[in-house]
């Protein structure tokens, strides 16, 4: 008979309140008090204000200082609580800090503030912060949730909880701290490194009392995507002080308890996970951050950005010129394509996103200072920047307008018939994947543009949307924006359709072209859409799809059989640990030397392919039950045929005859021209330009006209 032994849950259920957005419990230490305590997740263990270690009449060592939230320092001593009781859990000989709360208490109002119980006693527990009723739970055992909850890994160092989240599509590591009263707070370098500070609405607030002083920040609304979440509108604070933990710390912000107020959380520190629900009846807010609503904004608040004339990409040498506009700004101080830049305006030059970005900041007329090699020797140019130029071309009249996303503002792309004198019907362009402009006014061969054009002349409004921080649009760097952050923007310009005049909102349609293939039916089952265009798509999970396009990438090349397969197999393995075990890259490759090859692939972060790779690609097109039409190109070298047939299969399946499928001889992904896939291919590499495929333009007009009519 084999011996059991079974181990007796220890566990206490205390009261909590509220007091200024933080959880205050009632603590004894050796018999002494109560004594109001925060319970806080971003403290590294006890600290106690010198009058409560006097109450309790434990020794003061002093001889240190201690620092936080604030740029300065605090006087800190040490001490040791022989005993320390919460609810009727006991804890011996507890090593404490004792520091001066007072500018803390005073500065902030709460009645009473004795000190913190941290990490060190919360550390061995599964703590159950249940906010409807206001109880603390800790246990030594497991916990009962909803089936529902939401479950974030999170991970323990130096006495924090830190989880992943997103601020606008930004991915970062952030500290969940339940002392912290603010909703979000995003530390300097993660600000910096993303340019939020040009968002703020109120600049220069105090906004809060730290162990280091007060806290003066900017102030803005960011969505904030965390705990299985998406939550608009969230006050986020950007300290602006140059020191302190704000300023020094590697993580990309705090979520403080006025966020995490919105939930019931459980944190299991043996397991290290959250399990979170939203709260039954949300917390009253009684924040001293006030910031004006997101307006509804009037069209033409953009002003039109500057103009460097060129494209680049980053090749093994640096950050590579792959495109100089004829007779651009660029083209006029000198640069041609194959230089390697290296600074401009005295801006270290590393990455795309240091390139674009440096454009990007620039004004129109202004002169950027560009260093970079060519041939191996260093130069130097003044490139005088241009301004945008609007379209103008016959019979089109095109707006230049901007929908709010994630509370900054994204450039619109109107295009309508010159001639237009009533609603019509209209079409949202979804493009592809990367980051470009769609604002080319100065490249006629551009497709989006030409296809625009095409439909506006044939009776259309057509309408195109900036990406974040490309062209005039506000928002964080393209490069570091996630999957679901797009979509959120292609909402934003589709609400903005379904409310404009010139538009019949009964006739929207979404043209989706290879990524935007993916996104678009996702849109359209949330309804106010009449059909949908599909080209160049992708019709399969992202991982066999990503698989498929490698084998034929490496046998358009000529690779034997049995490389192809090494290839793929390390491809497979690649693939899992970088999109659905998360590890980094660095740390991948450091492993695995051949994922140099197979991870940098993405013209986006890894976090957005990670949001797509999970996806059930097919699925939305089961169930849509709308027009559809989806176009492949014979000379696309991304997707393949079999892709867009199972997309109009399963359309057709659940509204049978509502899917067709064209097929375009010669169309490249890009919707240029090329006599086959090897040449558009060759193509892309070399950053060719190819004409236009106006057979595209004919098609998609000939479906529109047949199911458009009110």
């Amino acid at each position: 008979m084999l011996g059991l032994t079974l181990l007796a849950v220890i566990s206490a259920d205390v009261p909590f309140s509220l007091q200024d957005h933080r959880i205050i419990v009632q603590v004894f230490a050796r018999r002494t008090g109560p004594l109001s305590m925060v319970v806080d997740t971003g403290s590294d263990g006890l600290l106690l204000t010198p009058e409560a270690a006097r109450r309790v009449g434990v020794a003061i060592k002093w001889g240190g200082s201690i620092s936080g939230a604030g740029a300065g320092r605090a006087r800190s001593g040490t001490t040791i609580v022989p005993s320390l009781q919460i609810g009727n859990l006991r804890f011996g000989d507890v090593p404490a800090i004792v520091a001066d709360l007072s500018r803390i208490r005073r500065g902030i109002g709460f009645r009473h503030l004795d000190g913190i119980v941290g990490y060190d006693q919360l550390k061995r527990y599964r703590i159950f912060v249940d906010m409807d009723r206001r109880r603390l739970t800790f246990s030594s055992g497991m916990l009962p949730v909803p089936k529902d909850a939401a479950t974030t890994a999170f991970t323990q160092a130096d006495g924090f909880v830190r989880v992943p989240a997103a601020v606008d599509g930004v991915h970062g590591t952030f500290v969940v701290d339940t002392g912290d009263r603010s909703q979000l707070t995003l530390f300097r370098g993660f600000a910096d490194a993303n340019d939020f500070g040009h968002f703020a609405s109120v600049r220069n607030a105090l906004t809060g009392f730290g162990v280091g002083g007060p806290v003066y920040s900017d102030l803005m609304r960011t969505t904030l995507q965390a705990f299985a979440t998406t939550n608009p509108d969230v006050i986020t604070r950007l300290p602006l002080a140059k020191t302190g933990a704000f300023a020094a710390d590697a993580d990309a912000g705090s979520i403080g308890n006025g966020f995490l107020e919105r939930f019931n959380v459980v944190y299991d520190y043996p397991d290290g996970k959250m399990l979170t629900w939203p709260v039954k009846t949300p917390v009253a807010d009684s924040s001293t951050f006030r910031l004006p609503a997101v307006p509804s904004t009037p069209a033409h608040t953009l002003s039109r950005h500057a103009l460097f004339g060129a494209a680049a990409g980053l090749k093994p040498g640096g950050v590579t010129l792959t495109y100089v506009t004829s007779n651009g700004p660029a083209y006029r101080a000198g640069l041609r394509v194959g230089d390697v830049v290296r600074s401009m305006g005295g801006r270290p030059i590393a990455t795309t996103t240091d390139f674009y970005e440096s454009v990007h900041d620039a004004t129109g007329g202004a002169t950027l200072a560009v260093d970079f090699t060519r041939g191996g020797a260093t130069r130097q140019v003044a490139v005088t920047l241009g301004t945008a130029a609007n379209e103008s071309a016959p019979g089109v009249t095109t707006l230049y307008r901007d929908v709010v996303v994630d509370n900054s503002l994204r450039r619109t792309i109107l295009t309508l018939p010159s001639d237009a004198a009533r609603p019509l019907p209209a079409v949202l362009i979804i493009g592809g994947i990367g980051c470009f402009s769609v604002d080319v006014a100065a490249n006629a061969e551009d497709p989006y543009l030409r296809l625009a054009h095409d439909l506006a002349r044939a009776g259309y409004v057509v309408m195109r949307l900036e990406k974040s921080g490309i062209g005039d649009s506000q928002g964080p760097s393209c490069a570091n924006v996630d999957f679901e952050a797009e979509m959120r923007a292609y909402r934003a310009a589709l609400a903005a359709l379904q409310t404009d005049p010139s538009v019949d909102a009964r006739r929207i349609f979404l043209f989706g072209h290879s990524i935007g293939s993916v996104i678009a039916p996702r849109m359209a089952r949330a309804g106010g859409v009449a059909g949908l265009v599909v080209a160049e798509a992708v019709g399969r999970d992202w991982p066999e799809y990503e698989m498929r396009n490698t084998r034929r990438e490496l046998e358009l090349g000529g690779d034997p059989a049995s490389s192809v397969d090494s290839a793929l197999i390390e491809k497979s393995q690649c693939m899992q640990k970088l999109l659905f075990e998360d590890e980094p890259e660095g740390e991948i490759e450091a492993a695995m030397p051949s994922c140099k090859v197979h991870d940098g692939v993405y013209p986006v972060t890894a976090w957005y392919v990670r949001q797509v790779a999970p996806l059930n690609i097919v699925e939305p097109w089961a169930v849509l039950g709308l027009p559809v039409l989806a176009i492949y190109g014979t000379s696309d070298f991304v997707t393949e045929l079999p892709d867009h047939r199972r997309i109009v299969d399963t359309a057709n399946a659940e509204r049978p005859g509502s899917a067709t499928l064209v097929t375009i001889d010669g169309m490249s992904h890009l919707l240029g021209k090329a006599p086959s896939a090897l040449a558009a291919s060759n193509d892309f590499d070399k950053s060719i330009i190819e004409p236009y495929d106006s057979a595209l333009s004919d098609a998609v007009i000939a479906w529109l006209n047949a199911h458009s009519s009110t």
